[in-house]
């Protein structure tokens, strides 16, 4: 799935959320500036926040499946690690889902 910033809609909606895999993350990564990359992570948390006080949860934890994927593998910013494990806690809070927890271990032992 093609991902484009658009700062006049600057939010992911529900089925974009859902549709995007992790290779999706990391071909936006691949392709774009360092800004853009940047970018990506708050269109994700501004996404996130908007899916939540929609309360579609479902959704809302899989943006933050994918902010915690986005933070542990291609961003890695400092603290990626606490970072990541902040939002897979909150994926998991919000939908146990194997895909979750399993990222849950490979982020528990750090990069």
């Amino acid at each position: 799935m093609k991902i484009s910033i658009d700062f006049e809609h600057p939010f992911l909606d529900e089925g974009t959320v859902t549709e995007l895999k992790p290779t999706d993350l990391d071909g936006f990564y691949q392709r774009e500036n360092a800004v853009n990359r940047m970018n990506l992570f708050f269109v994700l948390e501004a996404s996130l926040h908007r899916l939540q006080s929609e309360n579609r949860m479902k959704a809302a934890a899989r943006c933050a499946f994918l902010m915690a994927y986005y933070l542990f593998i291609p961003l890695t910013p400092p603290a990626s690690v606490e970072l990541a494990e902040f939002y897979i806690d909150r994926a998991l809070e919000w939908d146990e889902t194997p895909e979750y927890r399993e990222w849950k271990s490979l982020i528990d032992k750090g990069n």
